[in-house]
């Protein structure tokens, strides 16, 4: 199964993607607004189950690589988490990518393909307030603002709040 879209192409995650996944992951800019920086073997967890295939049943994350068509260099990962018939969509790129169109440009082709594929329709994103590149990704795919988690986590001692982005087609 693989996605396109004008700039990009996007795969499931393969285990020779380890490297890309963990540079994602243990990224100070990437990650600061998600949460500490994790340790590998942590990481591996996560990637490990990534790597399984995906259907609507599953409880495991899909999770896409996206490619720069042109030049077929890694950017980042997509895709969503689906439980009680809402997908949660996440996303992470490596910070050359950032603010160039390409989170938006493949979540809105992921919830396309869910959508089309498995007639999923409501689709949810947590967000860290103050990450207004992220909250911008989310509007332009269509999602709004329907709450907030009111001191949800700690990211290097200090409590944040998490917003929540919903869509329903």
């Amino acid at each position: 199964m693989q996605l396109f879209t004008a700039r990009l192409a996007m795969r499931p995650l393969q285990s020779s993607d380890w490297p890309l996944f963990l540079q994602l992951h243990q990224n100070s800019t990437v990650i600061r607004y998600c949460y500490d920086m994790p340790s590998e073997a942590f990481v591996r967890s996560r990637f490990e189950q990534r790597l399984k295939s995906w259907d609507s049943t599953s409880t495991h994350p899909f999770c896409l690589v996206v490619f720069d068509k042109r030049s077929n260099e890694p950017m980042g990962v997509t895709g969503f988490t689906y439980e009680l018939e809402q997908a949660e969509l996440g996303y992470l790129f490596l910070p050359a990518y950032f603010n160039q169109g390409f989170a938006s440009e493949s979540l809105r082709a992921v919830i396309e393909w869910a959508w089309q594929q498995w007639g999923i329709t409501q689709f949810k994103a947590v967000v860290t307030k103050g990450n207004i590149g992220s909250e911008k990704v989310l509007q332009k795919c269509g999602l709004t603002l329907t709450g907030t988690n009111t001191q949800a986590h700690t990211i290097n001692n200090t409590r944040y709040d998490d917003l929540i982005y919903t869509l329903k087609l």
